[in-house]
């Protein structure tokens, strides 16, 4: 009687788990022609911390089409890309640009998604085998150490144009994602051209100088360090606190010690993307006495979104702090994902006002039709750049 029993026990237990474990079948459907009849086609996304040649996420040839059945686990939500096995061989989109990461969460009643992949990143225009595309000067540090997270990170800094010649002192704004600043070479999702749009306006007379400071990702662990809190819906463990006491707090004397800085917060800024936008608006509530500009390029708000409405309801940002924010309508690869970034974009901005934060501190671009990738930052970047530096 009790082999019966715990044969039964057994039995619910086994059906439980079966009921409540959740599979995603991807399939694509088409590939670009010139994709090498030998490729191998991999998933990357934040099951498998972003591996882009993981052999446990090779696409399978059946019946004419690849496939790959993703055990979610405890994901309720999952981010992803197509590669050839690296970052270099990532997927693009249909005028070889860059594609948001594809989404999928688990109040979706389709569990099997097709798609078709457009271009190949080697084998469009601006593959990253093209010889390097920086302008004026841009120094390397490599393996600076980050103490508050015990690792080793790239930081990459744009000079201004006679910044060696000359005594003069200047502002700076600290960057995310360093990698796609400056040089079309090391990127792996497109360039911002950040340094051709400060040589621009400087040769314009539009601004006499600014240094930036490039921070690149970690490539596993880029939601991790842009989120100060956990997202188990994404596979996330929120590092975005240690991550910006780095900035402040070891990074930033470091500059302002080797340097010409203008140290003050009154000529420091904070920039970035999409969870880059995420990370620089947190740091603006957490110091407020040491940025005082604020570039917020299409935010991913959505990551975080309760936690970061309470966090600055608690620690609000100062009314004279400048504040950008900009949002494109076709961000995210479906309506859904659209209207998410649009209306958080426009809900943080009111959330702005309504703290107090006179309009004339506050700029929020809409462009029509622009999607989520660095050539979209990258047009926007100089007017943005301009007006954070412009006196109210």
């Amino acid at each position: 009687m009790k082999q019966i029993i715990l044969l039964v026990i057994i039995l619910i237990i086994a059906m439980s788990l079966r009921a409540n474990k959740q599979e995603l079948m991807i399939r694509i459907i088409s590939i670009p022609e010139n994709t090498p009849p030998e490729a191998k086609i991999f998933i990357a996304g934040n099951f498998n911390n972003w591996n882009p040649g993981d052999p446990d996420y090779q696409l399978q040839l059946v019946d004419g089409k690849y496939q790959i059945e993703v055990d979610l686990a405890d994901l309720t939500a999952v981010e992803f890309k197509f590669t050839r096995g690296s970052w270099d061989t990532v997927e693009k989109g249909i005028h070889e640009e860059e594609i948001a990461n594809h989404r999928w969460e688990s109040n979706d009643p389709e569990n099997t998604l097709e798609f078709a992949i457009a271009n190949w990143r080697d084998f469009c225009e601006d593959s990253p085998a093209k010889p390097h595309t920086l302008s004026g000067e841009v120094i390397y540090h490599e393996n600076f150490y980050i103490p508050q997270l015990d690792r080793n990170r790239t930081i990459r800094i744009y000079l201004p144009a006679g910044y060696a010649s000359a005594s003069n002192r200047y502002p700076v704004l600290y960057m995310h994602d360093g990698q796609n600043l400056f040089d079309n070479a090391t990127s792996f999702a497109g360039e911002w051209k950040i340094d051709e749009s400060l040589e621009k306006l400087t040769q314009q007379g539009k601004m006499e100088g600014l240094i930036v400071v490039g921070i690149d990702n970690h490539p596993t662990k880029r939601s991790d360090e842009y989120s100060p809190w956990d997202n188990k819906k994404y596979n996330c463990i929120g590092e975005g606190d240690k991550y910006v006491d780095f900035i402040v707090n070891t990074l930033k004397p470091w500059i302002d010690e080797k340097y010409h800085t203008l140290p003050d917060k009154e000529h420091t800024g904070i920039a970035g993307s999409s969870l880059g936008g995420l990370i620089s608006f947190y740091a603006g509530c957490k110091y407020p006495d040491t940025f005082s500009k604020l570039g917020i390029f299409s935010p991913a708000f959505w990551f975080a979104k309760k936690p970061l409405i309470n966090y600055f309801k608690n620690s609000p940002i100062p009314k004279n702090c400048r504040i950008y924010i900009d949002v494109g309508t076709a961000e995210g690869d479906n309506p859904q994902g659209q209207k998410a970034y649009l209306n958080d974009a426009k809900e943080f901005n009111q959330l702005l006002q309504d703290a107090g934060i006179p309009d004339s501190n506050l700029k929020l671009v809409i462009d029509q039709g622009a999607g989520h990738n660095e050539r979209y930052w990258a047009k926007r970047f100089p007017e943005a750049c301009l007006w954070l530096w412009s006196t109210p």
